[in-house]
């Protein structure tokens, strides 16, 4: 018993030594990012009397996460260790537009998949891509989204998509850190954000003055 009480105390004092030695608490903290800028301007843009409804958007499997990837060589994909998207791309992009969306004074209503009410358009979208690019340089970030917009009034379903498009943009970076990662997708995400947003507004207007 005598022996066990030894071993037992000598443990416990290396543990607290070891505590000392680096300075406390050794875990490490995860940061955690979203994208963040201010909502596009439309002045040149009138209302249009239609409602769109923003879907949840799917997410490519590779990136069906919360973690930071990026890209340093052919065929390779990496992720931060201690730094994560706070929520999964997917549902990050479908809030910026859908926040967007509304911001824009576009449109009568815009609805987000939580909603109950119909609407007459209905937007879908992937994200294919959503990851820094570090084969060269300082980097990129690359964004790159599939979106569908449908037409729920139309009596064929065949009838009912109105565009399938895919949209890209690379932002360069100024240095391979999270937080630039995050200032150039947050970049590429108002650009393309704006250019949907026309597209979807020329399209919804085109379709109310058509027959």
């Amino acid at each position: 018993m005598k022996h066990l009480f030894v071993i037992i105390t000598a443990v416990a004092f290396i543990f607290v030594l070891s505590g000392c030695i680096s300075g406390g608490d050794p875990t490490l903290m995860t940061e955690q990012y979203v994208i963040e800028y201010t909502t596009p301007v439309y002045n040149n843009l009138s209302r249009v009397d239609e409602s769109v409804k923003v879907a949840r958007f799917s997410v490519s499997r590779h990136l069906n996460c919360c973690s930071m990837f990026y890209k340093p060589a052919p065929f390779k994909r990496e992720a931060y260790n201690y730094h994560r998207w706070r929520i999964n791309p997917g549902d990050m992009v479908t809030d910026c537009l859908l926040r967007d969306l509304r911001a824009s004074g576009l449109f009568r209503a815009v609805f987000s998949c939580h909603n109950y009410e119909n609407a007459r358009f209905l937007l879908e979208g992937c994200v294919e891509e959503f990851i820094g690019l570090y084969e060269q340089g300082p980097g990129e970030a690359l964004l790159k989204l599939n979106i569908t917009l449908l037409d729920m009034k139309a009596e064929n379903v065949t009838s009912r998509v109105i565009f399938q498009k895919n949209y890209q943009i690379s932002e360069a970076l100024e240095s391979r850190t999270p937080e630039e990662l995050t200032r150039g997708m947050s970049r590429a995400m108002h650009s393309l954000s704006e250019q949907i947003t026309r597209d979807i507004h020329e399209s919804v207007d085109l379709e109310r003055k058509s027959p």
